[in-house]
């Protein structure tokens, strides 16, 4: 295992930072998070001690977060309903400064989602999703995607995904696809990595199985470029064709662990966009994602303070052969 100067590295290479907005296209919800001393059993009760409105899934935050590092993002997305949680969703979305898509059904009710925090980091969701309401997730029109740089899409996003990334991909956009835990899904995954540039993978969480650098290579052999694996706690396995790292996240204090996918997401977009090498790249999401659970609901975190962490990290240099060399 090695450290090495990140924070250095990462600025001089930030100069040669690739020009396009980032183009997020996902479902849109409320979402009530909930963090209790205890989950309950049945028919019994716990304590809230906490509570916090904010918005998802995965594509929102991942806008939200980039926006906030000064990253030019756009959202297209779903529409809300003219009702209580759609008025909220709008006015998380305006005081963020999302360049957003999003529409106003009045005929329809707002998605939402309930997600039950525990003390031992996590996450107990229930969620809302009509398929009527995924039925609205339109496709971009190649309007929506002049001048875009990357495409950000999560598998269950409904039947629009692979139109969706097809449509990116014949624009010449690059496709990042968070595609969780249903790399094994076969053959419905491989229409959606024919379009896919960098595929995220988590491990951690139910229906996951496998090796990580053995799904890396996996990934890289299908064509993708970059192959991210997620471990939750244990960290990750970032990799590209003859290059591959596995790093460990921060020691945290775990509190909200709701959106750390997205948070990786947005850090490992960051570090592309920069031009950074691919183990700075790794360091980063990671350290990013890790300190993002110390933190309820979206994490407002400079990029130097990432940095910092980032250089700390320990990360272990895979053999090539496991990156699909």
């Amino acid at each position: 295992m090695h450290r090495n100067s990140v924070g250095s590295e990462a600025r001089r290479h930030s100069a040669e930072a690739q020009s396009g907005d980032v183009v997020c296209f996902g479902f849109l919800t409320h979402c009530l998070l909930l963090t209790v001393d205890r989950l309950p059993p049945q028919n019994g009760g716990a304590l809230v001690l906490d509570s916090v409105e904010t918005v998802g899934d995965d594509a929102v935050i991942v806008a939200s977060i980039l926006t906030k590092w000064g990253v030019p993002a756009r959202l297209i997305s779903s529409p809300v309903g003219k009702d209580y949680r759609g008025e909220k969703v709008r006015e998380r979305l305006e005081s963020w400064g999302i360049d957003t898509c999003q529409r106003i059904n009045p005929e329809s009710t707002t998605p939402f989602e309930i997600a039950i925090l525990d003390p031992m980091g996590g996450r107990t969701y229930f969620q809302r999703r009509e398929p009527s309401a995924l039925a609205e997730l339109k496709p971009p029109s190649d309007a929506q995607l002049s001048g875009a740089g990357l495409f950000y899409v999560d598998w269950y996003d409904g039947p629009g995904v692979v139109e969706a990334m097809e449509t990116a991909f014949s624009q010449g956009v690059p496709v990042f696809l968070n595609l969780e835990s249903q790399f094994s899904q076969e053959p419905s995954v491989s229409g959606l990595l024919r379009y896919a540039s960098i595929c995220q993978v988590s491990m951690d969480e139910p229906g996951a199985s496998g090796s990580p650098s053995d799904t890396a290579r996996s990934l890289i052999s299908q064509g993708v470029d970059i192959a991210l694996v997620t471990l939750g706690a244990d960290g990750c396995v970032v990799a590209r064709r003859g290059e591959g790292y596995c790093v460990t996240p921060p020691p945290v204090k775990i509190v909200d662990c709701y959106g750390a996918g997205a948070a990786f997401s947005a850090g490992i977009i960051y570090g592309v966009r920069a031009n950074w090498p691919l183990e700075s790249i790794a360091r980063f999401a990671s350290a990013y994602a890790g300190l993002k659970c110390e933190q309820k609901g979206i994490a407002s975190l400079p990029v130097s303070e990432v940095l910092e962490a980032a250089a700390t990290l320990d990360v272990q240099a895979l053999f090539l052969q496991t990156c699909g060399a």
